[in-house]
């Protein structure tokens, strides 16, 4: 045990394995010269339905998806939803009975020129 733990420590900071002189001079010409000729390959032409393949693709992605959402939304929709026959958007056309007299004024006031005058003004003063 002695003997091992002596020259353990005369190796210490020491890297005892060593290289060659002149062995990496030429190294990689030497590894070349061993490897057998590749031949080249010559790259295949691509069609023009390879070129169109990945859009193609891409457009029966986005189909499927819109095909999906109609489908989920055409099965899960509650009972209320489809027997009503409402939109999310509702248009409003005022009659004539249910303008007030105070609402017919409001909207001559917004009409009138004074407004508009009145609001430039203030928009001029905030410039």
């Amino acid at each position: 045990m002695e003997t091992k733990q002596t020259k353990l420590d005369e190796l210490k900071g020491r890297n005892p394995f060593q290289v060659p002189d002149g062995y990496l001079k030429g190294l990689t010409g030497r590894i070349m010269s061993q490897l057998p000729e590749k031949p080249r390959e010559e790259p295949k032409p691509i069609s023009l339905y390879g070129r169109i393949r990945p859009w193609l693709y891409l457009a029966a992605v986005f189909v499927g998806l819109i095909v999906s959402f109609r489908l989920f939304n055409l099965f899960f929709a509650t009972e209320k939803d489809r027997s009503s026959g409402e939109s999310l958007y509702v248009q409003v056309a005022p009659s004539e009975g249910l303008l007030t007299e105070e609402d017919e004024d409001f909207l001559e006031y917004l009409e009138s020129n004074y407004y508009n005058d009145a609001f430039t003004e203030e928009l001029e003063i905030i410039e």
